[in-house]
């Protein structure tokens, strides 16, 4: 689809007047009211997208000094999102790989100009305007309830975990160090979930010998009634805190009879290494009854203040769910201690 009002204005890069001028011909041909800027390296073109962003830059990738691949670099370094297209001579062809690789989003050999020129700037601007408008819309987007239904299968867990990350990014939720410990702590959950909720298999088969560990997994995949069992799990996210529920089909377990995963008994062992970094990472910690399902919260900066304003300097399991949830079981300041509050099931 080409559209003469799409692209407003474009940054031509390249260090020949001769390739300029040409260029220049051929947009306006096809844009004669768009604003044509020019630089004649990368350097020169950062200085001219910092100044006023275009709609779109087309750059040589050879040039002296400092070239289109740099210029690539320079633009990733400072997460810009404007389009930039990839121009290189006859035989340049491994550079023009590298300046795709280097995130060009698309590439144009000078010799095809004049046949590929309009074509290319329309996919890519049209492209490039959808991502931006979900930029725009997920901008707008305050708070998110997902839930899925998992099978035995531990390879889904940190793809649906990488998932969840960029969501709980786009929100705004936290930084990347707090994204990352979220992660870790929702790998750990889940594959726990499946691995000792679902296929019940004993921690203790790991201390000696993993592999008999990860063989039985293997084998109880395919064995009723393991096989039939699924992982439910939920996610919610909004301004205050992140929560999630995971919940297996297996026969739950007696949480209160676990080792404290703080103990110095318990960190050398496989099993008590995934309960610690659980508990570190998230604010709140809670089971059901059964033992068959897992809440994790995690407080947002806002969620912090408002905690604050409640006056306490801690995170006190009954005030915070009060104010935020219905009753679930929690762990208290002592890992070993496990407090029970109305309303768990």
């Amino acid at each position: 689809m080409s559209d003469k009002h799409t692209v407003k204005r474009f940054l031509i890069v390249d260090d020949s007047t001769v390739e300029r001028v040409l260029l220049r011909g051929l947009l306006k041909q096809h844009w004669p009211t768009c604003v044509i800027l020019e630089a004649v390296d990368g350097e020169e073109a950062i200085r001219a997208v910092e100044e006023g962003p275009p709609d779109l830059v087309l750059t040589d990738v050879c040039m002296p000094g400092s070239g289109g691949l740099d210029l690539l670099a320079a633009l990733r370094e400072k997460q810009s999102i404007v389009p930039v297209v990839a121009m290189s001579g006859m035989g340049n062809e491994e550079v023009a790989v590298a300046a795709l690789q280097a995130g060009a989003a698309s590439y144009l050999p000078k010799q095809k100009m004049s046949q590929l020129l309009v074509s290319t700037i329309n996919m890519v601007s049209e492209l490039s305007a959808t991502h931006r408008n979900r930029r725009r819309i997920i901008g707008c987007l305050n708070s998110m309830d997902l839930r899925f239904e998992l099978n035995n299968d531990t390879s889904l867990v940190s793809p649906l975990v990488r998932y969840l990350e960029d969501h709980i990014g786009s929100l705004r939720l936290c930084d990347e160090h707090e994204l990352v410990r979220i992660g870790v702590a929702l790998h750990e959950s889940l594959s726990n979930a499946i691995n000792h909720g679902n296929l019940e298999l004993d921690s203790e088969l790991r201390q000696e010998d993993e592999s008999i560990y990860y063989e039985l997994a293997e084998a109880r995949k395919v064995m009723w009634p393991y096989c039939d069992r699924k992982v439910q799990f939920y996610a919610s996210l909004n301004g205050d805190r992140v929560k999630f529920v995971i919940r297996d089909e297996g026969p739950g377990f007696n949480h209160q009879k676990v080792l404290d995963p703080t103990a110095a008994e318990s960190l050398d062992r496989v099993g008590g290494r995934g309960l610690l970094l659980i508990r570190s990472f998230m604010d709140v910690v809670s089971f059901n009854r059964r033992g068959n399902e897992l809440t994790l919260q995690k407080f947002t900066s806002a969620g912090r203040k408002l905690l604050a304003k409640m006056g306490e300097t801690s995170l006190d399991p009954a005030d915070v769910e009060q104010e935020f949830s219905g009753g679930v079981i929690l762990l208290d300041d002592d890992p070993a201690e496990i407090l029970e509050f109305v309303g768990a099931t």
